[in-house]
């Protein structure tokens, strides 16, 4: 796959885009999985706000360089206004605004999070609860505006939106995990990895069925090796398969070794092995989402 400067710039805001969303998911779920770590706490709203910041930039310099890359005869092109009118009137204007209202609900929200930890553990109150909410159902519901989402029926948009949340849900933890086993201690970081995984066993096995579902209705299964999107989605199989044998074996093996030995460096550095491949995969999401389609079967 050769690409150009233009498809290279879409990839990588693309990418950027899915970082936000994953940061925004994991971290405000984190607020409420890590609510005992009272030290910790103003730095996961960072990232969550760090998040929701990129994920703004990210979402209208997708737009603008989507504008521009369609006749690659200049930056100026980005802001032509005809161009931008065209496109304001597409699916990806609606997306635009769904992922900015998204993102800007979730900083709303972020400025009153925790703000109740004076009477209750719980770190929402019911009015961040409600507007965190509602971002991250704009940001969801975005997905359905563009690609190959939108021909399909209402039950599969559905499995849809809850193999995206699943998997931001994941995929956004992992930072807020290695913050607290970097500094809590072995007790309070084998407590929270114990709590983690039981959730997680649950999550990714909703996850994996949901993404195989899909995977058989987008191709049948058929042309896995003679199509780009097969390519692609064995390499994004692959990554699977790769996350997850090591999160069995941190819940298996690593996590039983930190109470053991009352040191978590082995796990601190697999977990960001497991970062690294989770970024890999929203590469390859990106790929799919902006270049490759399903085959017709």
């Amino acid at each position: 796959m050769t690409l150009t400067n233009w498809e290279i710039a879409q990839l990588l805001t693309r990418w950027l885009l899915y970082f936000g969303i994953s940061s925004v998911v994991g971290g405000l779920f984190a607020f409420c999985l890590l609510r005992h770590q009272s030290a910790l706490l103003s730095r996961i709203k960072g990232y969550v706000r760090g998040g929701a910041l990129v994920g703004v930039v990210a979402t209208i310099a997708y737009f603008f360089i989507l504008v521009g890359g369609t006749m690659e005869e200049g930056l100026w092109l980005m802001f032509d206004p005809m161009m931008v009118s065209i496109y304001w009137d597409s699916p990806a204007g609606s997306t635009l605004i769904a992922n900015v209202i998204g993102y800007c609900l979730v900083i709303i929200a972020s400025f009153t999070l925790g703000s109740d930890r004076a009477f209750s553990l719980w770190p929402f109150s019911r009015l961040s609860l409600m507007v965190a909410s509602l971002g991250i159902a704009s940001l969801i519901y975005s997905f359905s505006l563009t690609g190959h989402a939108t021909a399909q029926a209402w039950y599969y948009q559905i499995i849809f939106f809850a193999h995206i949340l699943i998997a931001a849900w994941w995929l956004g933890l992992l930072f807020p995990l290695w913050l607290v086993i970097r500094s809590a201690t072995a007790e309070e970081s084998n407590k929270v990895l114990e709590h983690f995984g039981k959730l997680a066993a649950y999550a990714v096995l909703v996850l994996i069925v949901c993404g195989a579902w899909m995977s058989f209705i987008l191709t049948g299964w058929q042309g896995l090796f003679s199509t780009d999107y097969g390519f692609w989605l064995l390499v994004k199989l692959a990554l699977v398969v790769a996350i997850l044998a090591m999160a069995a074996y941190h819940k298996l093996h690593l996590v039983p070794l930190i109470l053991e030995r009352g040191n978590t460096t082995l796990i601190q550095k697999s977990i960001l092995m497991e970062k690294m491949i989770a970024s890999s995969i929203l590469v390859v999401t990106a790929i799919f989402t902006t270049f490759v389609g399903p085959p017709v079967h």
